[in-house]
């Protein structure tokens, strides 16, 4: 039978384990930033209530881009825009800094990580601050765009 630890006990053993590790990843979805005012995609209040998710697909972008890129500069730019980072992506920058978090792969796009601090940031679905030329493959600064 496996004991039941109290939650003091489970914080405990895992700052132990981060101490000890000497390579740990932290990984990130949606809801890290849901404090910094950005929703999620799914659930309540989530950005598919309000959106139809096909308006992102890569194919109706190349269809329509003019419609696709207004949904798209609404969602990420003119809203997310403004976020700015909560507290667990400033504690995750502090302890990528003390050794203890080695690099964060994220799925978001938001940047916020990189804004807190964090340096080894893997942007799984890519960032929406730089922007990729989809026939030359450039890159740009959406800054500049």
């Amino acid at each position: 039978m496996n004991k039941s630890y109290s939650l003091e006990e489970n914080i405990l053993k895992a700052a132990s384990l981060l101490k000890e590790s000497s390579f740990t990843t932290a990984y990130t979805g949606a809801g890290i930033s849901v404090e910094s005012g950005i929703p999620p995609f799914r659930g309540e209040g989530g950005l598919w209530t309000k959106y139809d998710p096909t308006m992102l697909d890569i194919d109706h972008f190349l269809g329509n881009p003019v419609k696709g890129w207004e949904v798209i500069k609404e969602i990420f730019y003119d809203f997310f825009g403004k976020a700015k980072p909560n507290i667990a992506h400033l504690v995750l920058a502090e302890m990528e800094n003390k050794g203890l978090v080695s690099r964060i792969i994220t799925q978001n796009i938001d940047n916020l990580h990189q804004e807190a601090g964090s340096k080894q940031v893997y942007d799984f679905h890519g960032n929406s601050k730089k922007l990729i030329c989809l026939e030359c493959r450039s890159h740009y600064k959406a800054a500049d765009i």
